[in-house]
């Protein structure tokens, strides 16, 4: 796979083709007439960023690199040529193309792109143009707008060297000792009376919620890039050092409600060694809460051959379960009861490992960041407000349909957290997956894709004070950007801007409160894209 270049040379027939073909396409089909060979239909293409599906995708921020390029195709009436593709990013304001094609690998009905350091990605607007042809000559073509920022603080939000700690030991009730083995006698996963049997559960049970934990995080390939794991490391004893996230897991919601799992969103992973085991306010995750699903039918179907209050034998009380809970069991030479035994016991590890790791694996999202209220560059479709506040919505606020794992808590079911009854285990969606691998980029100062400014001139020049009102002459300001006086030793904030036109804005500069000297003038626009005249401007 060779290395995307910024495209220098002049373009070839074929390629200067492809640039005019847009313009030919809507010419023609004003004319309603049909420029493709015979008039058959064209390979369909369709680009997107980090596997995001519309309309999630309606506006993305991305960092310099390491962000997914997809493009999927469908076939015409022709086979495809794969030797005619050609992707491109165009930057908006700028006449150097960054052709991408040698970066592409087939993938499932189409081909990718992971962007690599050193493309030339600078921050700013660009639109991805993918052309293809198939083996007639008919050609397909697909374009799609985004922004490039880099990071908040210059760093990514998840990065490297995240861990978190599950603590199955935390005691946080009136009883001494650990609180978790105490909540699975309460599912018939253990018996106050036969403790050895029990710890042989409980290291099950603490093993199936790691798994389902790491399923989530690790397994997940909405990029499609077949091997993609989040770079977060989840253990239930503790790290030896390095940034670490401390969830007590154990007990009743202390405050008397029903909370099962409570962590607040820490905006962009700000805080990476945050301690989520609090009392009041509850913070962590309260695995006896889960009895609030013990009317239901999924449920019931699990736990009642094991609860004692429904006429169940918990585990610790059958002459099987230390058989059946033996790494060694043999199913092959085990007599039908211990067979009997051993389905009834994992079938509630595993429901019971999966429910309390799609809750744990939720609230760390929150812990790492998810899901930032509102529309990208701000947010990542996360709620604003009520039950669906920090939680996944669609873009017109309403719950989305799929079982997504970061969906408000008051939309699952038992079944529907431990993936019974049909539905699937939950998943992250394609945008918030993107987040944890440090694909996208929440910009709050990017609500909507906008040209670079451009500066050409300011009015007076030379500023003689002792304050001024000076004009600024340009292209693409939006309103109202901000204007900055820089040399190497002095910065000042202009006051007073005043946005005119997208041609034209005032400020003021007050002589007194800069050195004299020569400076250059620097207007950001709202979205942070900035345009310099260098030695524009001297005060004396």
């Amino acid at each position: 796979m060779g290395r995307p270049s910024a495209r220098k040379a002049g373009p070839s027939p074929f390629c200067e083709a492809m640039r005019l073909l847009p313009l030919v396409l809507v010419a023609l089909a004003l004319l309603g007439g049909n420029c493709q060979p015979g008039g058959a239909q064209p390979p369909q293409l369709s680009l997107t960023l980090n596997g995001i599906e519309s309309p999630l995708n309606a506006l993305l921020v991305v960092p310099r690199d390491g962000f997914v390029v997809n493009l999927a195709v469908t076939p015409g009436a022709s086979p495809i040529a794969p030797e005619s593709l050609q992707v491109t990013a165009q930057r908006w304001g700028s006449q150097d193309p960054i052709a991408l094609e040698s970066a592409f690998q087939s993938a499932s009905g189409g081909a990718l792109a992971v962007i690599p350091p050193g493309v030339f990605f600078e921050t700013g607007s660009y639109t991805l143009t993918a052309l293809l042809a198939d083996q007639a000559g008919r050609i397909g073509a697909a374009y799609f707008s985004f922004a490039v920022r880099d990071p908040p603080g210059g760093s990514p939000a998840i990065g490297s060297g995240q861990q978190i700690w599950l603590d199955f030991e935390a005691d946080r009730d009136a009883t001494p000792g650990p609180d978790f083995p105490v909540d699975l006698q309460s599912f018939g996963l253990a018996s106050a009376a036969a403790p050895a049997v029990s710890e042989l559960a409980r290291q099950a049970v603490v093993a199936a919620v790691l798994a389902r934990v790491r399923q989530a995080y690790y397994d997940e390939d909405p990029s499609g890039l077949g091997d993609d794991p989040v770079d977060v490391a989840f253990a239930d004893q503790p790290p030896a050092g390095g940034d670490v996230t401390r969830i007590c897991v154990g007990g009743e919601d202390p405050s008397g409600g029903a909370t099962i799992g409570s962590i607040q969103l820490d905006p962009n992973n700000a805080d990476r060694s945050s301690v989520e085991c609090g009392t009041i306010p509850p913070t962590g995750i309260f695995p006896r809460e889960l009895l609030v699903f013990q009317g239901q039918t999924a449920f019931r179907n699990v736990f009642d051959p094991l609860r004692s209050e429904v006429g169940g034998v918990p585990v610790g009380a059958s002459p099987w379960d230390a058989a059946v809970l033996d790494t060694a069991f043999d199913p092959g030479s085990a007599p039908p009861e211990a067979l009997a035994r051993h389905s009834v016991v994992w079938a509630a590890i595993d429901a019971f490992g999966d429910a309390l790791g799609s809750i744990v694996a939720h609230e760390g999202g929150h812990a790492l960041g998810l899901v930032p209220p509102g529309a990208p560059g701000v947010g990542l479709y996360g709620g604003a407000d009520g039950a669906s506040y920090i939680h996944a919505v669609n873009p017109d606020g309403s719950t989305p349909y799929d079982n997504f794992l970061m969906k408000a808590g008051n939309t699952f079911s038992f079944a529907k957290l431990a993936g019974l009854a049909s539905y699937p285990l939950p998943r992250f969606r394609s945008i918030e997956h993107a987040y944890l691998r440090d694909r996208v980029v929440l910009a709050s100062q990017v609500t909507k894709l906008l040209q670079p400014p451009q500066l050409t001139g300011i009015s007076p020049s030379v500023l003689f004070g002792p304050s001024q009102l000076v004009s600024l002459s340009g292209q693409h300001f939006a309103a109202t950007p901000s204007i900055r006086l820089r040399n190497a030793g002095y910065t000042y904030s202009a006051p007073g801007e005043t946005w005119v036109s997208a041609s034209q804005m005032t400020c003021w500069v007050v002589n007194g409160q800069l050195p004299a000297g020569l400076y250059a003038l620097e207007l950001t626009n709202p979205d942070g894209q900035v345009s310099v005249l260098p030695g524009s401007v001297f005060v004396y």
